[in-house]
């Protein structure tokens, strides 16, 4: 079908206005009526030098350098250690800003302001973004945003698959494939780690940010809402995202990277609680309540939709676990009894847990 077949305008739509077919933009989560295409954009300030990348305070102490067993005398450094092992190293985030450096200058140079698929900016996104991504650093999501201005949402609207064919031509024809459960992004493969997702969107007063899906439609995204949501959560709650994403991988990767940040987020937003007070309390959660949760930006509805029977049967013994060895850790530290608290955790996560000595 021609992107520029006609197919009527939604009823209580003014024909003038750029419209998102068959998109409901709810009134919770749309920009404000000052909102232009041009107006300044939270994911990309204007007095932001190129390759700046914001700075982040420190999760834990420094704890040195991983060499030697890694023996621990109480169970906060222990789990200060494992922090150190699964979050992402200086070298790795250097490596981060360099891909979003790279595709802004080519992008900029492809699509400059005045042509007729102005590009507005490039992000990164995910959990790189929100500083949420564990080691090993192996793909990367950069969000490149284009503005609906100059006919360019004209050119698109009817089938959002040739904006991702447009970009993949004009980088030079790398491979599309699916991000998240339902979008589409371009896949740019490099000589050595990490990759590179590349998701197109338009940038959109009313709606915020759309992206392509798999079948030609527009998916709606806010993700300088979750990244904001994530940072007022504190350093604690990222902290234990993290760790949770490293169980998840012991336990076999059956969650999805932000199902896992929303999740930690529903349950220990403005608790106050310590790193393991807080994972405990997690698996106490995902024990009693179940795996449910509402996207942070009201845009997505449940994230919990895509877990399979299958997966959450191999899952709920894991958790059960956790949950057991976990209230157990946290019961053994507060009585001072650290060894057994590190050995207790050392059950939940695995035998890369530091070890009491």
């Amino acid at each position: 079908m021609s992107v520029e077949t006609p197919r009527g305008t939604p009823a209580g739509v003014r024909p003038d206005e750029v419209t998102y077919d068959h998109l409901i933009i709810p009134s919770h989560w749309r920009r404000s009526n000052e909102s232009t295409p041009d107006a300044p954009n939270a994911l990309f300030p204007a007095d932001e030098p190129a390759g700046h990348q914001p700075s982040m305070s420190p999760i834990n102490p420094a704890t040195g350098a991983m060499t030697g067993p890694l023996l621990v005398g109480t169970t906060a450094r222990a789990f200060a250690k494992l922090d150190d092992m699964v979050r992402l190293s200086v070298e790795d985030k250097a490596v981060i800003a360099a891909r979003r450096d790279e595709a802004d200058r080519a992008l900029r140079a492809i699509f400059p302001p005045r042509c007729a698929l102005p590009l507005v900016g490039v992000a990164t996104i995910g959990s790189a973004g929100r500083d949420t991504m564990i080691s090993p650093l192996d793909e990367v999501d950069i969000f490149a945003v284009f503005s609906a201005a100059n006919s360019a949402w004209k050119r698109f609207r009817w089938d959002s698959r040739d904006l991702v064919l447009c970009v993949r031509n004009a980088i030079g024809g790398e491979r599309i494939q699916t991000i998240g459960s339902r979008g589409q992004a371009l896949r740019i493969v490099y000589d050595s780690p990490p990759d590179v997702h590349l998701v197109p969107a338009f940038d959109h007063p009313r709606a915020g940010y759309v992206m392509p899906d798999r079948v030609g439609g527009w998916l709606p995204t806010r993700p300088e809402r979750h990244m904001s949501w994530m940072a007022d959560l504190g350093p604690r709650v990222m902290s234990a995202v993290r760790l949770l994403k490293a169980w998840n991988r012991v336990c076999g990767s059956h969650l999805r990277s932000f199902h896992i940040e929303a999740l930690a987020g529903q349950v220990l937003a403005g608790r106050g609680l310590n790193t393991r007070q807080g994972l405990a309390e997690v698996f106490r959660h995902m024990d009693e309540d179940g795996l449910a949760v509402a996207d942070p930006a009201d845009v997505r509805g449940d994230l919990s939709g895509y877990v399979r029977p299958e997966d959450l049967e191999a899952l709920g013994e894991n958790i059960r676990l956790a949950r057991l060895y976990s209230a157990k850790a946290v019961a053994a530290e507060q009585a001072g009894n650290h060894e057994e608290a590190v050995a207790l955790w050392g059950s939940v996560f695995g035998p890369e847990f530091p070890t009491f000595g």
